[in-house]
């Protein structure tokens, strides 16, 4: 199996007006299509799908970029979801595509800023 997976970055939300807006009224992700979300500082931040029309999947990273929990959320939904634990990033992806490539808690993934990708680096 490989061992690696890489991503298009759409868009990285690293300041408080694009952490709010994310992907509400945006057309959905491609498979290999996601967006990232840095925090100044690892907590347990809520998300929601407000105002976004198609499901999405959570990786929630560590300070290292590590996975440390992943959770879907509802199109439409106005619930709000956190990590189990603390994380400094979150990448958003089409729901359903980490399990399709295999991608995990424990798996890395990688933020090259000078090419705008995320690669995923699979720790089993």
């Amino acid at each position: 199996m490989d061992k690696t997976a890489e991503f298009r970055v759409r868009f990285v939300a690293n300041d408080d007006a694009k952490r709010a807006r994310g992907l509400m009224f945006a057309s959905p992700l491609d498979d290999d299509e996601t967006a990232l979300f840095i925090f100044p500082r690892s907590d347990r931040y809520g998300f929601w799908n407000n105002n976004v029309s198609f499901k999405l999947t959570l990786a929630f990273l560590n300070e290292n970029q590590q996975i440390v929990d992943i959770k879907d959320l509802e199109a439409m939904s106005k619930d709000v979801i956190s990590p189990d634990k603390e994380a400094k990033y979150v990448v958003e992806a089409k729901c359903g595509v980490f399990d399709k490539l295999g991608i995990k808690t424990g798996d890395y993934l990688l933020f090259d800023a000078s090419q705008n990708r995320l690669k995923a680096i699979k720790t089993s």
